[in-house]
């Protein structure tokens, strides 16, 4: 018997299971028997039917009749008293055709019906058998028994394991390989829907060796093997082998495929989200957007591949913040869905209702709450069992709603979301507490509000520290939103710095993410690192089981007592992981803060102020002496983020826009703000987003008609302090004590183009990524770096004010990482840094925040001229100062980088007291009179922030050209805590 091609090809995609315990074929049978030449005849007409190159006919009526002839006939025909095993070949193939035309249970029938006619001839039609097993297990999962049809395909794949190992290789045929791959990946496939993953990738795994066996290491059938394999070993936490395998699917398919076929643009998507995944989202862009546009202009747009392939680009810019770049995707997925399945498609609302969350991002919130209420009423005018949608809707249409003062709609949509989500099973921790807290914000009396939100705030915290790349999902930054919002309207400090901790914290996790990559190498530190984790786990499974007994009112008191026990336990694990390992606790963004402990830890003059972007709304908390304060921005978030850019555009040597500057103050620094800050002299303030690239220093606080040496800038009413996270306690050195302090001076490198001097070639800078290549330096862009001609003047002049005694200098050649890695660094109080700095808000992969050194004279392993981030991290610095003299090296460079670049959190990480850093490139003669100013002050006893204030009035007040603009004395920051 000849086995179907055609069945080969669909199989690929499929998800198959296998058979029950059969009876050997009786010995007195034989295939070539020629009493049943007639029946051979009809199986070969059917055949030829079947894989006709003419699809149309290969699926036809004709064709189904030739199997029912055989069918018909075979079961006439007698063996031992049994029907001929060919009418179980016969239904076998119609349940193939079946399948192919999505009727499932019929499938499922015949195939059920003709196995068990093959199973006494099991051994004479071995290939049939396991097609049938196949089809068989493949729709026993579609139509939701996937243990069953787990089983059945874990019993084809032994049969045909053996069924390889008896029979001689050169009697082994292409499509005896092939079918061993479709069966193993419909395996897997089942294994990995049940939770199985390391048996999945098992399957999976002898799937691409059968492939690879029929169809060569090169063809875009395996190549669609090897991306299936790299999408298994994701999901079985194995990433690096993952992105091993999907790397070679690119390379495979770039040097063996047309771009034309669809392994080519599959295998570019199935990259770009395993790098998403594992928190590269920028890097996956690429990817993503190529395999776009190879499906626009190969496929069309008529087809769902490509209108998945428009969603999975939208859900990775989501997280990335690129709301206005993810929504036109999501309309125009839309749009397509309902095109091609009908205006009731359950994907066409999901597609509306990811492109209605990111417009309530961008301040379109009435046109978003009717996309919303659209999608709903799509999905559940198709079917009224499609529940799933509410919890992409609810969490997103229920706030809108109290927002735009729609309260009784508010709460009619969170009853049905509070009872939605009880109905379903096993539902997560996010959405029981999401629906419960919901619920309570919306009732009339707000009954159990404060406690719902806290249980909440702990549900989201917890599923931020489970994710090692420290990355929020739009559902977790939108429930981050809400939870700030009741904490604005209660007045509820405690809970506003715990969901801003959480967003703080994950803004560092990312900045620290190879940091604590090479932190985590250590097996130790792995090892309790995972045992806290799960210990997490099992704190969300006993979360879901208390949400679910307070959704329903039953058995509350035991499920309480339970997590109770598991919380302890929780608690326990996380405070030894942070005696032991208080760095990585720090790289992960740090521990819990504490309202009582965070007041306490001010001094006597000091106030803090939070400023920190959500989702829908930018959120402001102070705590000052009296009490603290949480208002929401009265602007949206989309509009004072675009505002900060626009202030940011606009700063040059002459000028800057003095409205943008003027209106941000407004809307952060409110009558009830400024109260709570209240006789406070120095002001710590913990920004991220786009406000971790904001200068604070220049906001005025009044109109200001023009720019001069008494314009009231915010510097003159605080000395400021920026600080990534909300840290407890006061700066164990707040001073600098001038005697026996050493400094310590690099900089000024030897340019990678001549080999002399601070960089002879002029250009602009440009983003980090511009810089690396291959996961190394790039030694002609580095050649581009533009010069740097005041670094030199600017470490002779510090290191004057330290006396030749106490000043070293690492300056030219020697300032290599070889001379800096083998000086011990501890006697060192002072360490400037002058050199260029590389940053980006969209660094990826190997790149890093970096500062460039002198290339090395010889090639030497470990080492290519840049300082990067984590090689920062593995150093030990007992400076009470690090300053980075450097282009950059405060923020990234857009709205959505991560918090002060990585650069400057590595220092800190190393050892580093505080850090004096930069939001542009400095002109080099401020930045050595900030630095000398600032040094000479702290030397003198005053706190770091007076003495950076000090410098920075005395510069404006200066004599300097141009010294007045905010351009060029405002980009410094003291970054301390």
């Amino acid at each position: 018997m000849r086995f179907s091609t055609r069945c080969s090809v669909i199989l690929l995609g499929l998800v198959l299971p296998a058979p029950s315990a059969l009876a050997l074929t009786p010995p007195s049978f034989s295939v070539t028997d020629p009493h049943h030449s007639r029946l051979r005849q009809l199986e070969s007409r059917a055949f030829a039917l079947f894989n006709s190159d003419d699809y149309a006919l290969s699926m036809s009526q004709k064709t189904r009749d030739a199997w029912k002839r055989l069918h018909a006939a075979a079961m006439k025909t007698k063996v031992g008293g049994k029907p001929h095993p060919l009418a179980g070949v016969a239904l076998i193939n119609l349940s193939s055709m079946d399948q192919i035309d999505g009727r499932n249970p019929d499938a499922l029938a015949r195939s059920t019906e003709g196995l068990a006619l093959l199973a006494p001839f099991a051994d004479a039609y071995p290939i049939a058998w396991m097609q049938g097993l196949s089809i068989r297990g493949f729709v026993q999962v579609a139509l939701g028994d996937v243990a069953g049809g787990a089983d059945i395909l874990a019993q084809a794949s032994h049969y045909m394991d053996g069924y390889i190992a008896r029979t001689p290789a050169d009697k082994l045929d292409k499509d005896a390989h092939m079918l061993r791959s479709n069966i193993a990946f419909s395996h897997a496939q089942a294994l990995t829907r049940l939770g199985r993953n390391a048996e999945a990738v098992e399957a999976q795994k002898a799937s691409m060796e059968a492939r690879i066996a029929a169809a060569g290491p090169d063809s875009a059938d395996t190549i669609g093997s090897y991306y299936t394999y790299a999408q298994m070993l994701a999901r079985a936490d194995r990433d690096a082998e993952a992105e091993s395998y999907a790397r070679l699917a690119v390379d495979k398919a770039t040097d063996h495929v047309d771009r034309k076929h669809p392994s080519y643009a599959r295998a570019l998507e199935a990259l770009g989200l395993l790098l998403s995944r594992t928190g590269r989202r920028a890097e996956s862009l690429d990817y993503l957007q190529r395999a776009i546009a190879i499906k626009r202009e190969t496929v069309g747009t008529d087809s769902l591949y490509f209108q998945f392939g428009l969603q999975n680009l939208g859900t990775v810019l989501l997280p990335l913040e690129r709301y206005a770049d993810a929504a036109p995707l999501f309309m125009e997925a839309e749009s397509g869905f309902r095109r091609i399945e009908g205006e009731n498609s359950p994907q066409s609302a999901r597609a509306l209702a990811f492109g209605a969350s990111a417009g309530i991002a961008e301040g379109r919130r009435d046109e978003a709450i009717e996309q919303l209420k659209a999608a709903l009423a799509r999905v559940r005018a198709g079917s009224d069992k499609d529940r799933d949608i509410g919890q992409r809707v609810y969490p997103y249409l229920i706030p809108a709603l109290i927002a735009a003062g729609r309260a009784e709609e508010a709460h009619a949509a969170a009853a049905t979301f509070a009872a939605e989500t009880r109905q379903l099973d096993n539902a997560p921790a996010f959405p029981l507490a999401q629906a419960a807290m919901l619920a309570a914000w919306t009732a009339p009396d707000r009954a159990g509000l404060r406690e719902s939100a806290r249980r909440l705030a702990g549900v989201l915290r917890d599923g931020a520290t489970l994710n090692d790349n420290g990355e929020l999902t739009e559902d977790q930054r939108a429930g981050l939103d809400t939870l700030l919002a009741v904490a604005a309207q209660t007045q509820d400090g405690a809970l506003a710095l715990d969901a801003m901790a959480v967003l703080a914290g994950s803004r560092i996790a990312q900045a620290n993410r190879l940091v604590a990559q090479r932190l985590v190498a250590d097996p130790a530190l792995a090892a309790r690192v995972r045992e806290v984790q799960d210990r997490i786990k099992a704190l969300e499974a006993a979360d879901s089981r208390l949400l679910r007994a307070l959704a329903t009112d039953r058995d509350v008191a035991a499920a309480r007592a339970a997590r109770a026990i598991v919380a302890a336990d929780v608690e326990a694990a996380r405070s030894a992981l942070a005696r032991d390992y208080p760095r990585w606790v720090e790289a992960r963004g740090g521990e819990r803060p504490d309202l009582g402990a965070l007041r306490t830890g001010l001094a006597r003059d000091e106030a803090m102020l939070a400023v920190m972007p959500a989702f829908d709304g930018v959120y402001l908390l102070a705590v000052g002496a009296d009490g603290a304060r949480v208002e929401r921005a009265t602007m949206g978030r989309a509009a004072l983020v675009a505002l900060v850019n626009r202030l940011r555009g606009s700063l040059t040597p002459a000028g800057f826009d003095r409205a943008a500057a003027q209106d941000i103050y407004a809307q952060i620094f409110t009558p009830g703000i400024l109260a709570t800050l209240g006789k406070a002299r120095t002001l710590r303030i913990v920004p991220t987003g786009a406000f971790a690239s904001l200068p604070f220093a220049m906001l005025p606080q009044r109109p200001v008609a023009r720019v001069d040496r008494d314009t009231p800038w915010l510097i003159r009413r605080f000395a400021i302090e920026v600080q990534p996270g909300f840290a407890t306690g006061a700066s164990a050195r707040s001073r600098i004590a001038a005697r026996d302090q050493r400094f310590l001076g690099i900089g000024a490198p030897q340019s990678f183009a001549s080999g002399s001097g601070s960089g002879q070639r002029g250009g602009a800078m440009l983003a980090a990524n511009h810089y690396f290549r291959n996961g190394g330096a790039d030694i002609h862009a580095l050649s581009e770096l533009p010069p740097l001609p005041g670094s030199l003047t600017e470490l002779e002049a510090v290191a004057q004010r330290f006396g030749p005694d106490h000043a070293t200098l690492l300056v030219g050649a020697a300032a290599n990482e070889g001379a800096l890695r083998s000086r011990d660094l501890s006697p060192y109080g002072v360490i400037l840094f002058a050199t260029h700095g590389l940053v980006s808000g969209e660094m990826e992969g190997v790149t890093e925040p970096a500062l460039v050194l002198s290339p090395p004279a010889a090639a030497t392993p470990g080492e290519d001229g840049l300082l990067t981030a984590s090689e920062v991290a593995a150093m030990r610095i007992a400076a009470d100062w690090v300053i980075l003299s450097a282009c950059n090296t405060a923020a990234g460079e857009n709205g959505q980088a991560a918090a002060y670049s990585g650069l400057a959190q590595a220092f800190r990480y190393a050892g580093a007291g505080s850090l004096l850093v930069s939001h542009w490139p400095v002109r080099d003669d401020a930045s050595a009179f900030v630095t000398l100013e600032t040094v000479k002050g702290a030397n003198r006893g005053l706190p770091r922030a007076v003495a950076l204030q000090r410098a920075m009035l005395k510069l404006i007040r200066s004599r300097q050209d141009g010294a007045a603009q905010p351009y060029i004395w405002a980009p410094f920051i003291l970054m301390g805590h």
